[in-house]
């Protein structure tokens, strides 16, 4: 079989003041097309880290990087799309030109590119609101705007960095259900760092727990919550989530499961 993405044994250290500090040992998983993958853990566990090295902003110092069969070790690879914690749209450019950055770079023709825009900006019910400057939208627009420039590229594999942490919670479920529909039954990967544990079962098929550093996967947790709907409220209300996310809880070891 054919992943998406293969991860195969990555250890990354930097060098401190006290000597070498190991972030990451040993790092192995894989995840298949048309799959909600999540990793979940303490802050440090070196999450962050991991996501710069699949999208090949740094080299492990061991272990290597897959991409649909390609090794991609330490180099950018166009089937991977980046969505950051802060959405870093150009206060400057207007919403359109915001969006098709990735194709300019690409050097896909203007007019090609602002028309491909149009039409995610009506997918994504935006239309009107293209010539807006990013200092004029609601966070939750932005954060859409910010999906909308990695979506654009059409990249195989959507690594999410906590884009939605920011968010009053009934945007950040709206935002997760939109995420879950248009992406779904794609084929397209998507990988996601979260410290909500809620966020992780209501979205994944399957959830990685880390340990703090050195990051270790210390257990995987494959979800189903019985439906096939894309509205958070009701993923939340399956009789199973409680058991996922106590699991998690427990695992990562914070002091109070839910239900107890």
């Amino acid at each position: 079989m054919r992943y998406a993405l293969e991860v195969v044994k990555i250890t990354k250290a930097y060098d401190t003041s006290d000597g070498p500090l190991t972030v990451l040992r040993d790092m192995s998983f894989r995840a298949a097309k048309d799959e909600f993958v999540a990793f979940v853990g303490p802050s440090g566990c070196g999450k962050s880290t991991l996501f710069n090295i699949i999208t090949g902003l740094i080299a492990p110092d061991d272990g290597g990087i897959i991409v649909d069969g390609q090794e991609t070790t330490g180099r950018v690879s166009d089937k991977i799309g980046y969505v950051l914690q802060k959405d870093l749209l150009f206060p400057w450019r207007r919403v359109i030109d915001n969006i098709i950055l990735g194709l300019e770079v690409k050097g896909v023709p203007r007019r090609e590119a602002r028309e491909k825009a149009m039409d995610l900006l009506a997918e994504y019910r935006m239309t009107g609101f293209e010539n807006k400057l990013p200092g004029e939208l609601s966070g939750g627009m932005r954060q859409r705007v910010a999906l909308m420039r990695t979506m654009i590229t059409d990249p195989q594999i959507i690594l999410i960095d906590e884009s939605y942490k920011a968010l009053d919670y009934p945007l950040k479920i709206e935002l997760e259900g939109e995420l879950l529909q248009r992406v779904k039954g794609s084929g397209k990967t998507v990988i996601f760092i979260t410290h909500d544990i809620e966020e992780a079962v209501t979205m994944a098929d399957r959830v990685y727990v880390m340990k703090a550093r050195p990051g270790e996967i210390v257990e995987e947790i494959r979800v189903d919550l019985g439906t096939d709907s894309f509205s958070i409220p009701e993923r939340r209300i399956s009789p199973r989530f409680n058991e996922y996310y106590n699991r998690i809880w427990q695992r990562i070891g914070a002091p109070q499961p839910v239900g107890a």
